[in-house]
């Protein structure tokens, strides 16, 4: 930008055209306003680095859309036209972009429509922001300044007034959008400084791009098919190194399977839960998340404290690990199912089948209220699909879906066998993408697949819009498939209480999803169509009147809120977001249909659930675990302490079924 044989005026007057908000470049005017845009409310409250995450993404695309302008313009106007041709032509692409804007909306249109549609908006913002590019430089070009003082002080200012406006919209936003239990760390200058190296980066890329096309373009030769052949290469390598690079991350990232924290490395001494020396699955082989799992587990004695009155039996935990699997795609499902024949869960009154996030999470406030409300007359069991985040798993749904559909069959067939006053009420249980995973069991059956499965009912909560059942319309019970009433879609426990008796009975999913997540309602439909929830009229819960749509950026910052829509504190239970703590236990009990509490004995629940998830974090961050409170299924009741022999490493070796492949064992190994 500043070159050293430049004079000292010179160098002035470029770090003025730098600065100026307008004539920098023709992409200027439009990376502006995409920049101020961002900051406009949306679902959820963002940090500084998700801001400016939001706003370098939004500039990188108005970039983009200013490019596609560009280009159309030097094919009608050649370089150099007069202001009054260059404006001319400007005006006619901009009206090309507005007609395209303007073709009718229809309810149940293409897609491609749709993405017509948005082009034309975004063609006619391009060509507008190309525009004021040109008449400022024509005014710079009409009054030159012999000194680089006026034009630096008139980019400053331009500079400066957008920043003071751009505080004042980040201040508005914050106010309007609704806040979570953490401290608000959004400040202008540091999601300025995130935003110009999300921008650098992405410049950087697309050079680098453009440089090694053209240097394989060069390499290949001059002729039509060489060119094309360079640029398919040039492709593929780029695509190859993404990939690379994405799967060592995602690996690195899956590593946390495998860490044996302190306070979890004992194997639980109960014959009921996986992990324990009686279990078929090996302690170690559970995961992270599966050791958490089976040991914080509700005894008797805590049933018996919380709800005033004696348990029924002791709760049976079944989880089989993602390390557990053996060499055929069968293996988890058929350990799950020889895991609850030896714990007897058949013989419990309820089946609850989970299935767990990405990483292989399950909600404990949900497992934790079951357990209390059937008075720990219950077998859970889960099945672990993933390692990463569920950001990270989406490739990893499929697996989880054909392991779901397995359990239940397998679950079906044992039943059959049994007499039906001996047969347990199943029910379904899925979070985010386990949501996703289970539900898609019975996308192309709807509610027949609930009796093709031997399934009763079934709670999915945070279901995403990438989801088949949401996607189809079966969510909101509109589809062919969902008799009237036997699905129901709510933002609060208040709304389902409105139902009648007799309703509430009628329903076999209740999908809880708050108006105001944004991993329910982010797709790529977002891109270029308005969605149905920020209509007039149809705005829910925590979804800011002010938040209005925009091609590519609302997309944007909806995915800026899908990455902050699950940050939680233990114990401040929200419902707010994708956090769903502090709905989980009325929800289970009325949509699960569950034995009846008391107002008194649900208080208490949740008081209960609330002080589990404060030990339980003390036990996740501990690094000795004498330091941390023994979790309920290794107290003996009498002070003591009983469990297995603890796991003396820091770290699993990982899934032995890979090892044993990559050692060249015969496929049959398990």
């Amino acid at each position: 930008m500043l070159t050293s044989d430049a004079s000292w005026p010179e160098r002035g007057r470029r770090l003025a055209r730098w600065l100026n908000p307008v004539i920098a470049s023709p992409a200027a005017p439009l990376e502006t306003f995409a920049a101020l845009d961002a900051l406009s409310p949306s679902l959820m409250p963002r940090t500084s680095r998700l801001q400016g995450v939001a706003m370098g993404l939004s500039v990188l695309g108005a970039r983009a859309t200013t490019g596609a302008a560009e280009r159309l313009t030097a094919m009608a106007m050649p370089a150099g036209a007069p202001l009054e041709r260059q404006l001319a032509t400007r005006a006619l692409i901009a009206a090309g972009g507005t007609a395209l804007a303007s073709l009718p909306e229809r309810h149940g249109e293409r897609l491609w429509m749709a993405s017509v549609r948005s082009a034309g908006r975004l063609l006619r913002a391009g060509a507008a922001g190309g525009a004021v590019h040109d008449l400022g430089e024509a005014v710079q070009a009409r009054y030159p300044a012999q000194r680089a003082a006026r034009p630096l002080v008139v980019s400053l200012g331009l500079t400066s007034g957008l920043l003071l406006w751009g505080a004042r919209r980040l201040r508005a936003s914050e106010g309007a959008v609704q806040r979570w239990p953490l401290p608000q760390t959004t400040t202008l200058p540091a999601s300025l400084a995130t935003s110009y190296a999300v921008t650098a980066v992405g410049t950087g890329l697309t050079r680098g791009f453009v440089w090694s096309r053209g240097a394989l373009e060069t390499y290949f030769g001059p002729s039509p098919s060489r060119r094309l052949l360079a640029r398919v290469v040039n492709a593929g390598l780029w695509a190859t190194g993404a990939t690379v690079l994405y799967n060592t991350g995602v690996a690195y990232v899956g590593r946390a399977n495998d860490k044996v924290e302190p306070a979890y490395a004992t194997p639980p001494a109960s014959p009921l839960l996986s992990g324990s020396e009686d279990s078929l699955l090996p302690f170690a082989d559970l995961g992270q998340q599966g050791r958490r799992y089976v040991t914080d587990v509700v005894t008797p004695e805590l049933i018996e404290q919380v709800m005033g009155e004696p348990a029924v039996a002791d709760p049976v935990r079944v989880y089989v690990g993602f390390n557990s699997e053996p060499i055929y795609q069968t293996g988890r499902a058929e350990l799950a199912l020889a895991e609850l024949d030896r714990t007897g869960a058949f013989d419990r009154s309820v089946l609850l089948l989970v299935s767990p996030t990405g990483t292989g999470w399950v909600d404990q406030t949900m497992i934790e209220t079951a357990e209390f409300l059937t008075r720990g007359d219950i077998a859970t069991c889960c099945i672990q699909y993933g390692r990463y985040p569920s950001f990270l798993s989406v490739q990893k749904v499929a697996l989880g879906r054909g392991q779901f559909r397995l359990l239940l069959w397998g679950v079906k067939q044992r039943l059959a066998e049994r007499p039906p006053e001996r047969r347990p009420r199943v029910l379904v249980f899925g979070e985010s993408l386990g949501a996703w995973t289970s539900s898609d069991v019975v996308m192309f059956q709807g509610i027949e697949g609930f009796d093709h499965y031997g399934i009763d009912r079934a709670l999915w909560v945070g279901l995403p819009w990438l989801a088949r059942w949401s996607r189809s319309g079966m969510a909101r019970g509109s589809g062919t498939l969902v008799p009237e009433g036997t699905v129901a879609v709510f933002d609060r426990h208040d709304q389902l209480q409105e139902l009648t008796d007799e309703q509430r009975a009628r329903l076999r999913a209740v999908i809880l999803s708050h108006d105001n997540d944004p991993i329910a309602v982010l797709g790529p439909e977002l891109l270029i169509q308005p969605p149905w929830w920020l209509a007039d009229g149809q705005r829910g819960r925590g979804v800011p009147e002010a938040m209005h749509w925009r091609p590519l950026i609302t997309f944007v910052q909806t995915a800026m809120d899908a990455a902050n829509a699950m940050v939680s504190v233990p114990g401040k239970f929200g419902s707010f977001g994708h956090d769903y703590r502090a709905d989980m236990a009325r929800f289970v009990q009325d949509a699960f249909r569950l034995p009846q509490a008391s107002d008194a004995q649900l208080g208490r629940i949740e008081e209960t659930l609330v002080s589990l998830e404060l030990e339980r974090a003390q036990r996740i961050k501990a690094r000795d675990p004498q330091a941390a409170p023994v979790p309920p299924a290794h107290r003996d009741g009498q002070g003591g302490v009983r469990a297995g022999v603890p796991l003396r490493t820091r770290r699993t070796r990982g899934p032995r079924w890979r090892l044993t492949r990559r050692r060249g064992s015969p496929a049959t190994a398990g």
